[in-house]
């Protein structure tokens, strides 16, 4: 046989984002791995990010949000896990005319050095155990300060030799008054697995299971202070079947005086150079359904470019471990 197993008060201190995904109550549930979270930047804030979604992390908490993107972006997301699992992502997105913005996104999740025995208990070889999910993402900017979106999703995942695929839809929206950002998105939308064992199992044992994914809801509110440096955000996430899951984080970014050149309005070929603040250090902490993270970001901000390094320590519950998230960045 086979087997395998929104506005905040002050600074909250310290946050983390569930360890085990059996502890968020989606274990088992078809895409399971879509709810864990992305991004070094938006897990140290606890996940409350669906009313920020700036960049590239607004793929995953709030499509809507990349309508007021006005750089291009590259990130890579790495996930160190506990119980050997682990969690990849990577993903850009780029401006493109008229004030809309796409994306292109790639998730992928694996559980390694699963043993598989016979009915006998002598083994004979690993378990594959693996997802992905491939997203293209359009957003645009409908006014100066409303922006909608929308992604879509080809999920695939892998038992053994048994493979599952489907095709899923995000929507999500944004508003700011403002220093203060709304947003709203809805995760999910028509996705389903349907496994078939007929080729698994020899003669009846074989059988088609259709596995629904769940529809998740985020609403968020954020609010930025001390010219934007200081930024605090609440989401509140219902993912249908369960509980309402409350999610809060704040950060403080600390800023660097960069010369820009800009080509002048009214004379051709001159330039002007402009002084602008572009971000250099964050620092983050959030709360996430019961738990606490922390997180940085280093970045070297130089002319046009800036990106660098964002980073995250979720403490695990139930003595399971710490997990330690990196997202390396760019933006130009």
């Amino acid at each position: 046989m086979r087997k395998a197993f929104f506005i905040i008060i002050v600074f909250v201190m310290a946050i983390n984002l569930p360890v085990a995904m059996s502890e968020t109550g989606d274990a088992g549930r078809a895409g399971a791995f879509l709810k864990f979270g992305l991004g070094a930047r938006s897990l140290g804030m606890g996940g409350a990010f669906g009313s920020i979604a700036e960049g590239v992390d607004a793929v995953y908490y709030n499509p809507g949000g990349l309508g007021f993107a006005t750089n291009k972006e590259v990130a890579f997301t790495y996930h160190s896990l506990t119980l050997d699992r682990h969690l990849n992502s990577a993903s850009i997105i780029s401006p493109v005319r008229n004030e809309a913005v796409m994306a292109i996104s790639w998730i992928n999740s694996f559980v390694g050095s699963v043993e598989m025995r016979d009915s006998d208990r002598n083994p004979f070889g690993d378990f594959p155990n693996s997802n992905n999910s491939f997203g293209l993402s359009f957003a645009k900017r409908v006014s100066s300060d409303f922006s909608v979106g929308a992604n879509l999703r080809y999920i695939q995942a892998t038992l053994d030799i048994i493979n599952a695929y489907t095709i899923g839809v995000d929507l999500g929206a944004q508003f700011k008054i403002k220093d203060v950002a709304f947003g709203v998105s809805v995760n999910d939308l028509g996705s389903n697995f349907v496994w078939d064992s007929s080729n698994y199992w020899s003669g009846s044992r074989g059988k088609e299971y259709t596995d629904t994914f769940p529809v998740r809801v985020r609403g968020g509110a954020s609010a930025k202070f001390l010219n934007d440096q200081l930024i605090t955000s609440v989401d509140i996430v219902k993912i249908e079947e369960l509980a309402i899951k409350p999610y809060a984080g704040a950060e403080y970014w600390f800023l660097k005086d960069v010369e820009l050149l800009v080509e002048d309005e009214e004379a051709e070929d001159e330039v002007n150079v402009v002084n602008v603040d572009r971000r250099m250090l964050g620092v983050r902490t959030g709360y996430s359904d019961g738990s606490l993270t922390f997180g940085m970001s280093l970045y070297y901000p130089y002319g046009k470019f800036n990106g660098g390094l964002d980073y995250a320590f979720l403490t695990g519950k139930r003595d399971e471990g710490s997990n330690h998230i990196f997202t390396v960045k760019v933006m130009f």
